[in-house]
């Protein structure tokens, strides 16, 4: 429940001040992984991982994020990522996320990797990618879709 919380105290933070022409709003849906390496005791990773975020962004190059999904243990997640996407080229958006996860081998654990953003008018799709992070972990990519509020 802390890591409830401490995300819904994040999610208040973000939301908080006004907003400025260059800041906008978007709601995320998270889709599916690919994950580079076998599950332990021949389990299988789940990788249709359902879920949603909200994302603020504050300008073309810097973002926060918050949401939950199904993770790829199979469990609830909350997470909350911030994101720096310096590089551009038309609609192609690429950079690095960092930020924390729950519910995986440990109640609270760290994430971060990079990401490939198309970002149109009202529409975006993000391919993320994460190296692996832990004995138990696996290297991934994961694929989720945003419309512009």
């Amino acid at each position: 429940m802390n890591s409830f919380k401490a995300l819904a105290a994040l999610i208040l933070t973000v939301s908080g001040g006004a907003l400025h022409a260059e800041e906008s709003w978007h709601i995320n849906l998270h889709t599916v992984s690919h994950h580079f390496s076998e599950r332990q005791h021949g389990k299988q990773w789940n990788q249709e991982n359902l879920g949603l975020g909200i994302r603020r962004e504050f300008s073309s190059d810097v973002s926060v994020q918050a949401g939950f999904y199904r993770n790829s243990i199979d469990r609830w997640s909350t997470y909350a990522i911030g994101e720096y996407t310096p590089i551009a080229m038309g609609n192609l958006h690429t950079g690095v996320y960092a930020g924390l996860r729950t519910n995986y081998t440990k109640p609270v654990m760290f994430a971060a990797g990079a990401l490939l953003r198309w970002q149109g008018e009202r529409y975006s799709v993000t391919l993320r990618a994460a190296p692996k992070m832990c004995n138990q972990c696996s290297a991934f990519v994961a694929l989720e879709f945003g419309f512009k509020l």
